[in-house]
């Protein structure tokens, strides 16, 4: 199993992961032959991308956070909320608080070392489906760091609801891809507007308002609503904004690199210290892959490697099945596989898109 862009899909691929509409409804099941007609129709609804099943790529494997149910169900959630507090002014916080609860249990069980936030959406489930992973990864980080539960669970919460305010901003004013100077400052305001919505709720706690309000502030001060600097933007706050920046870079195709997870990467570290806590992303760099399973990668010794699997102490140094050498259009058997934690001589240049046609 890999993740590709829809235009890299050829007519012989096959579906790995079922497709689902906002509704929770499969609009394609695992197995579905992707024909261009197909493919055109995804596109039409904001699908940038697809998991496929192919030779290459057939004894890798993908494994998810939550079950599909589990995501659904999140993601219909906080719609609701989200429709609730844009139409009635109100939202249910029993609702958003059982939620947060069965993804964390589902991730306790699980205990996966290594996520993988890579996330398949429709256009019209973006941001429900962002508050997911947003949420998914801030509990990953707040328990890589050992916070205490009801720290994590209150994380959480602030990350599921970081993105409440927009629901009170024009739709087409989010989805827009080229907004105006005076619409983005529009779009600016949803830390505030989400606060102002939840601030007065007593269920919620402090840490989650708080981290409402400033998840977009930066530790150099050049963030909003409140341009705060460094330790005067809460700890939760600095965690989720790093969660938040990470999934826009590679799930939202209304943002650069969407397919290039070392470039996220790239981001975030080159951020640190500026924009970013750095202790937090250092630390953030230890529970996401670099180089995700199904990825294709450039070796240094020239060779084209599909990653089969991470190593949650070495995220640079995962095991490889090297394909292909351009340089002597030698093809390597499926059994020749690298383990970059042993193999020292050899490192990962850069993760690449390809055209299996071209290789024949």
């Amino acid at each position: 199993m890999r993740r590709v862009s829809l235009k890299q899909v050829r007519d012989d691929d096959v579906l790995a992961r079922p497709i689902y509409d906002i509704d929770g409804r499969r609009l394609l099941n695992v197995g579905v032959r992707l024909t261009p007609s197909i493919v055109g129709k995804l596109m039409e609804k904001g699908v940038s991308s697809v998991y496929i099943e192919d030779e290459l790529s057939e004894d890798v494997e993908i494994h998810g956070v939550l079950t599909d149910e589990t995501r659904n169900q999140a993601k219909m959630t906080i719609r609701n909320e989200m429709n609730r507090l844009s139409n009635r002014g109100e939202i249910d916080y029993g609702a958003l608080k059982k939620s947060v609860e069965h993804i964390m249990d589902e991730m306790m069980s699980t205990r996966i070392d290594v996520l993988n936030a890579n996330d398949i959406r429709t256009q019209d489930e973006l941001v429900y489906a962002h508050s997911i992973n947003v949420c998914i990864m801030a509990i990953a980080l707040a328990n890589k760091l050992s916070l205490p539960p009801a720290k994590v669970k209150s994380i959480a919460m602030g990350a599921m609801l970081h993105d409440i305010g927009k629901a009170l901003i024009p739709k087409d004013l989010l989805n827009k891809k080229d907004p105006t100077p005076a619409e983005q400052a529009e779009i600016k305001k949803h830390p505030l507007l989400g606060y102002q919505a939840i601030k007065d709720i007593s269920e919620v706690s402090a840490t989650s308002k708080i981290t409402v309000l400033m998840h977009h502030e930066q530790v150099n001060g050049g963030g909003y609503p409140m341009g705060l600097k460094g330790d005067y933007i809460h700890y939760s706050a600095r965690i989720v904004s790093i969660c938040d920046a990470y999934d826009q870079a590679i799930n939202d195709e209304r943002y650069k690199n969407v397919y290039q997870t070392t470039d996220a990467v790239e981001y975030l570290v080159g951020g640190s210290g500026h924009i970013f806590d750095k202790s937090l992303v250092d630390m953030f760099m230890k529970i996401v892959p670099i180089y995700p399973e199904g990825t294709i990668v450039l070796l240094s010794n020239g060779m084209f490697a599909i990653v089969v699997k991470n190593n949650p102490i070495y995220m640079t140094r995962p095991v490889v099945r090297p394909f292909y050498n351009p340089k002597t259009g030698i093809k390597y058997d499926r059994s020749f596989i690298i383990d970059l934690q042993h193999e020292l001589s050899i490192k990962i240049v850069r993760e690449i898109n390809i055209n299996l046609k071209d290789i024949g």
